[in-house]
């Protein structure tokens, strides 16, 4: 089974973890993204995911066709850009927080909103916004 973001993303999902798994990672794996797997830890709203690539710690959360979060316990850009294909759209802004964790946000709808709030944040630190 062909995926993509469409499946997930762009429109809620079944709540039920096994389909979460299958659909997400086929469609990181479609976008050439070896050596990640992911499983599914919460199967409604927001939606997370939780695994490794590349000996990072990534976890993912979102709300469909409204927002998607990046974090992993390293800054990446291979990562980053693979997310954005995959979405097909730019992140709007990443951050790392007071534990190291780095933060890459999508956002639909509301990003500057997001963005003041973020930046108004001081325990955020290493803020950076990326081009629409």
């Amino acid at each position: 089974m062909t995926t993509n973001s469409r499946t997930w993303f762009y429109t809620e999902p079944e709540h039920r973890p096994y389909y979460i798994e299958e659909r997400v990672n086929q469609n990181l794996w479609a976008s050439r993204f070896g050596a990640i797997y992911l499983d599914c830890v919460r199967a409604e709203p927001p939606f997370r995911m939780e695994g490794k690539w590349n000996d990072i710690s990534v976890t993912i959360e979102w709300v469909p066709n409204k927002w998607f979060k990046l974090i992993s316990d390293k800054e990446d850009r291979t990562l980053v850009a693979g997310f954005a294909q995959v979405l097909q759209f730019n992140p709007i802004v990443s951050f790392a927080d007071e534990n190291g964790n780095v933060y890459t946000e999508w956002w639909r709808t509301d990003g500057d909103k997001r963005l003041q709030e973020i930046q108004g944040h001081a325990a955020y630190t290493n803020v950076k916004t990326f081009k629409k």
